[in-house]
């Protein structure tokens, strides 16, 4: 059984333009020990994905209006505040983009790591504080008994991250979401975080969704994708298939867009060309085919929006990739 299910899952935002239709009946699923990526441009839904699990969407604007996700069987949607809040931390976690907006700048590191331990795990203080000083330690941050008594502000940016993977796995939980857990520094950095990150989520046998547009951490780092574009998952499959074989025409713009070692450096990377679609008014049928050379006119941008198996394991949405053609991988060789 899926440690997490997420089912059509819908969530729009009201604004003074219209409804903005942020997520648009998503569903995907995380087993347990799974490290599963979710990819795709800015805006395509994949925070807001996220905080929909978390159920952090602010109430108004925000509204979760359909679907379901289903935690260890249980339906976060069904849950009440104060049933959401115990499983907040204690059980998903979540590890945000910006550490420096995430972290609060008036409170010390120590107070904000010992919150959770003392609301989740019921330690006293001073129980909470030598296991805050060994978190700290175990994400690699020099003299921890100092640091724990300093401020956000005290930390460059990667100790900053290394304080919010500590906040995250402070109540060893079951399933722990990384938005962009690298964006705000540098590539050395970025590859000591996510090795550290990948090693105590293995040490905790806990899960990970992976939230990125680096599509070189997710080749490294995921065992399964899924592609976003538009509020909606247009492909997914294991991270080798989706590399290897893409079967959506967004998909392998996205990897033509990324530089590789095994192509002369002379050559020009890929754009896709044109702009994601207005979500308040979504298009009907596929929501790339007005960015897409290879769509099929009349068809695409009115046939009904479904994914399906194409291959064994492997899904998509792309009415041209279920035919059984994939002419877009002649543009990748």
């Amino acid at each position: 059984m899926s440690l997490l299910n997420v089912q059509h899952l819908t969530t729009e935002f009201h604004t003074q333009d219209g409804i903005v239709h942020a997520v648009n009946d998503v569903s995907f699923s995380v087993n347990r020990g799974e490290l599963v990526a979710l990819v795709g441009e800015s805006g395509c839904g994949k925070t807001v994905s996220s905080l929909s699990i978390m159920r952090l969407i602010p109430e108004p604007p925000g509204k979760i209006t359909s679907g379901s996700i289903l935690f260890e069987g249980k339906d976060l949607l069904k849950l009440t505040k104060d049933e959401m809040r115990r499983v907040r931390g204690s059980k998903i976690s979540m590890i945000f983009q910006e550490p420096m907006t995430s972290l609060n700048p008036v409170l010390t590191i120590g107070r904000q790591l010992t919150e959770a331990l003392i609301l989740h795990k019921g330690m006293d203080k001073k129980a909470a504080e030598a296991e805050a000083v060994d978190l700290l330690n175990k994400v690699g941050i020099p003299q921890a008994e100092k640091r724990i008594k300093s401020y956000p502000h005290h930390f460059s940016g990667g100790m900053r991250q290394r304080v919010m993977i500590a906040m995250a796995i402070s109540c060893q939980p079951k399933l722990v979401i990384a938005d962009e857990p690298t964006t705000a520094v540098d590539v050395t950095i970025q590859a000591q975080l996510l090795e550290l990150l990948k090693s105590i989520i293995r040490d905790l046998n806990s899960s990970l969704i992976l939230i990125t547009h680096n599509l070189g951490v997710v080749a490294r780092y995921a065992h399964r994708v899924y592609v976003m574009y538009a509020g909606r998952v247009v492909e997914h499959g294991t991270a080798a298939e989706i590399f290897h074989n893409p079967l959506h025409p967004y998909t392998a713009g996205l990897l033509g867009s990324v530089p590789r070692l095994d192509e002369p450096r002379k050559l020009r990377l890929r754009s896709i060309e044109g702009q994601p679609p207005d979500l308040i008014s979504p298009p009907k049928g596929c929501a790339f085919a007005a960015r897409c050379a290879y769509r099929r006119e009349g068809r695409c941008e009115t046939l009904e929006f479904e994914m399906v198996e194409a291959i064994p394991g492997h899904f998509t949405s792309c009415l041209v990739a279920f035919e059984g053609e994939t002419p877009w991988r002649k543009t990748m060789s």
